[in-house]
């Protein structure tokens, strides 16, 4: 079922452009194994034995249209020694969080809507994507192990012909 948002006008009486929305709030989920990026074929790591510091991989597509409200990013297993990963888009690696603590222990989140976030509801109301774009992950420490599992609310909008 659509929901559409219709303004007939706008406070100065022009009229308004209409939004549908054709699931009016998404939640996307993607779990990385680190073990099974490592292991997996079609990775494009640099070391076939960990993911080194500054390797980024993409953890899911983001919808064009949308607007990201936010991504959780949960532990499931903790990575052994000291990691962290920034969490973010191609326009800016850490827009939703920066180094995420993923040796912390499991059942830890953390969200994006922290102040220092470029992309937090505080900061910038979300972020729009006018066109496709990945959530990514780069890992600022070599990484052999851990289970983290990234979660992303937002709305998908589409344009409708004015009314």
């Amino acid at each position: 079922m659509a929901y559409t948002y219709k303004n007939t006008a706008s406070s100065n009486g022009n009229a308004a452009a209409a939004w549908s929305m054709q699931q009016p709030m998404l939640r996307l989920d993607a779990k990385i194994n680190v073990a099974d990026v490592i292991t997996d074929g079609t990775d494009t790591l640099a070391d076939s034995a960990k993911i080194t510091a500054a390797e980024s991989i993409a953890v899911m597509d983001i919808p064009k249209n949308s607007i990201v409200l936010g991504v959780m990013t949960r532990i499931i297993t903790a990575t052994d020694g000291t990691a962290t990963v920034d969490v973010g888009d191609d326009g800016d690696v850490e827009g939703f969080d920066a180094a995420v603590d993923i040796t912390a222990s499991a059942g830890t989140n953390y969200w994006s809507n922290a102040d220092a976030d470029a992309y937090s509801m505080q900061i910038a109301s979300g972020r729009v994507y006018s066109d496709t774009d990945t959530l990514d992950i780069l890992f600022n420490n070599d990484t052999t192990d851990g289970v983290i599992l990234f979660q992303m609310i937002l709305f998908e909008m589409a344009h409708i012909d004015d009314p």
